[in-house]
């Protein structure tokens, strides 16, 4: 089966390999990103090696893209949409969001946004394509779907405005360990070490987290179909 993601980040799709791995056992070499593109050096400014939340809307309506990742196959086709939604109020993107308060059902807002989001890709993507297409929608950034894995006080991440800030203090808090979850300019964090946790974490993640675990029941369900 051939799989390809468009995300807003590489980031994002470190995160989405791990999961794949897991849920189909997919080597993430195996995996074509279409936005990011994998850049082979530095010198190569290929405009489809940068994306934000724009650009992956962007790219779901571009039928040059997406005929060249779907035609002549010879294989099943399916391919990941991730977006989050912390930027869901800016112009372009202008999804409304279920209220928040302090005694928001998270699950259920996780559901509601979630939805939303997808009802808004999905009318721009072609309609050809549709049924290929699987939402990794993420409440409110991808970061949120890891900090199960170092915070087991919290039962739904979505809560989290700030998920990016509060996953980079978290393991600020793992001593010695932190190191391997931290690039080496000590900015930016690691998220293929940190999917390597993923993989093993992936089922307690999912508890915490609905809008993973509905990307994650997504896939499955489009696998058994597949089958």
């Amino acid at each position: 089966m051939r799989l390809g993601v468009i995300a807003e980040g590489k980031a994002d799709i470190a995160v989405i390999k791990a999961i794949l791995k897991v849920l189909m056992g997919v080597d993430g070499s195996d995996v074509i990103q279409l936005r990011p593109s994998e850049q082979l050096d530095e010198t190569d400014l290929n405009a489809m090696n940068f994306s934000n939340w724009n650009l992956v809307l962007e790219s779901c309506g571009d039928n040059d893209l997406l005929d060249a990742y779907f035609e002549n196959l010879e294989e099943e086709a399916l391919l990941i949409v991730q977006i989050d939604t912390a930027e869901r109020g800016e112009k372009g993107y202008d999804i409304p969001e279920p209220q928040r308060t302090k005694h928001t059902d998270w699950a259920e807002y996780s559901l509601q946004l979630r939805n939303k989001v997808v009802e808004k890709i999905a009318f721009i993507v072609p309609e050809t394509y549709r049924s290929r297409i699987a939402y990794a929608i993420a409440i409110e950034e991808t970061d949120a779907w890891l900090i199960p894995l170092f915070d087991n006080t919290c039962k739904e991440t979505a809560q989290y405005v700030n998920a990016k800030e509060r996953l980079h203090n978290l393991i600020g808090k793992v001593g010695k360990k932190k190191n391997g979850y931290v690039d080496t300019d000590k900015k930016n964090l690691n998220y293929a070490a940190i999917g390597k946790e993923l993989k093993k974490g992936l089922k307690d993640c999912r508890r915490k987290n609905k809008s993973l675990d509905l990307f994650c029941i997504e896939l499955e369900d489009k696998l058994k179909n597949i089958d």
